[in-house]
């Protein structure tokens, strides 16, 4: 049984997401992301007993405690770590520093830390699927407009909200238009259009 698992992914010579993220024996999920991620600073969740469960049965089906990490000499520079460090129920500590630029590179290392992740769930805030929404206020005429990227409807219209000048309380309407395929690192507003008829100024 784990106390707690922690995750690091470090910086590399280009845009390599940069965060960490923790995770203890009671689902409790620590999240801070540093730099090329979508959600930056400190953020918290939980995760079920049943995902607790599947995190303690990956650390013992892959052998964590009694890995030896053996990277070889050969390696190119610049390329991001993860470093991984799980301390256990009954005080020991174990950490590795994956180098990603080893020639000699583990893939079954790597799988871990993926699987690590996917239990948790860091996707959302490192690097969602983003997509390409039309936002349309639903009664003034003529509308007020917006073109949004964000990983969800219910963001793109928070950030809308945030941005709109007017003090009415306003209803939108959303359309996916489709998904985003450059790399963004936070919700965008990629156009607005303000149009109102004299009644509504």
């Amino acid at each position: 049984m784990f106390e707690y698992i922690k995750l690091q992914r470090t910086m590399c010579f280009g845009t390599c997401p940069v965060y960490s993220v923790m995770v203890d024996k009671e689902g409790n999920v620590n999240y801070y992301g540093e730099m090329f991620v979508y959600k930056s600073g400190e953020h918290y969740w939980k995760i079920s007993e049943k995902k607790v469960n599947q995190l303690n049965d990956l650390i013992g089906d892959f052998g964590f405690k009694s890995f030896i990490y053996e990277p070889g000499d050969e390696f190119i520079t610049d390329r991001p770590s993860c470093i991984t460090t799980v301390k256990y129920s009954n005080g020991e500590t174990k950490e590795i520093d994956h180098y990603y630029g080893h020639i000699s590179i583990d893939d079954s290392l790597t799988a871990f830390e993926n699987k690590i992740e996917r239990i948790i769930g860091t996707k959302k805030y490192v690097n969602p699927t983003l997509y390409i929404y039309f936002v349309e206020e639903k009664i003034l005429k003529p509308s007020i407009r917006y073109m949004v990227i964000s990983a969800t409807e219910k963001e793109a219209i928070s950030l809308v909200e945030k941005d709109c000048t007017n003090q009415e309380a306003l209803k939108w309407k959303t359309r996916k238009i489709g998904v985003a395929t450059d790399d963004y690192y936070e919700p965008l507003i990629l156009m607005r259009e303000f149009k109102y008829s004299n009644e509504n100024l």
